[in-house]
């Protein structure tokens, strides 16, 4: 058995359990969960530190009041899917990971639909949801599925947002504890560039690529760019320039 389970509701007998443990052979990693303070958390592969876990009502809620003192008109990712004045574009976020992002969309008040392929990391974001009963959740839905056979029934989206894990020559700095633990257990998006033109074909009103800032644009020449210290955000429109 290559996936571990300490605690919680995820029994052994279950499918759930059968699903993971499946994928945790097929592809020869090992997971180790454990239950805590009512969801479960990813232990690191360094034994010496704290497993990671995605504190929804938390991370709301400092953002939420973060920005009661802090313009919108000042962050960054928010110019870049859009938000100005009363509006609050709807976005799709391709790569939902720990939510990160996904949250400060719904802390701007979007209305957002996040994907999450990776199984593991799926049963994360679903775990720590039933653990969460923040208001602004009434505008949030997660899909557990790929960007890919998500657009074959999707095809209408107002802002899509892709933060692959795509590397290049410029990505020199030592990755976060977080982004090594993903790049060991989830590895790097091989298909970021067909993601990418898949999500370009479908013309939305902005397509919004999250980079490191020295880093290579992914596809194509971005139509605008908004650069902080680290990160790097490609705008690109649709035909019809918003």
């Amino acid at each position: 058995m290559k996936l571990t389970v300490l605690g919680g509701t995820l029994l052994e007998e279950s499918s759930e359990f059968r699903h993971l443990n499946n994928y945790c052979e097929q592809t020869g990693l090992s997971f180790s969960l454990e239950w805590i303070n009512g969801q479960y958390w990813l232990h690191s592969d360094d034994s010496k530190e704290k497993p990671i876990g995605i504190q929804i009502d938390r991370e709301l809620a400092r953002h939420e009041a973060f920005f009661k003192s802090s313009s919108l008109v000042k962050e960054l990712l928010a110019r870049a899917i859009g938000v100005k004045g009363g509006v609050r574009p709807r976005v799709l976020d391709l790569t939902g990971g720990l939510l990160g992002d996904t949250l400060l969309f719904l802390s701007f008040g979007c209305e957002v639909v996040t994907l999450e392929r990776h199984p593991i990391i799926a049963f994360l974001i679903q775990s720590a949801l039933h653990n969460s009963s923040h208001p602004a959740l009434s505008r949030f839905t997660f899909v557990p599925q790929d960007a890919a056979t998500y657009f074959k029934s999707n095809p209408d989206t107002e802002v899509i947002f892709f933060d692959p894990m795509f590397e290049d020559a410029n990505e020199r700095a030592l990755p976060k504890k977080k982004m090594r633990i993903f790049r060991n257990f989830v590895g790097a998006d091989q298909d970021a560039l067909e993601v990418f033109h898949l999500a370009r074909k479908l013309a939305p009103k902005r397509l919004v690529v999250k980079r490191p800032r020295l880093s290579v644009e992914l596809g194509e020449l971005a139509n605008i760019k908004f650069d902080g210290k680290a990160t790097r955000y490609d705008v690109y429109f649709s035909s019809q320039i918003p």
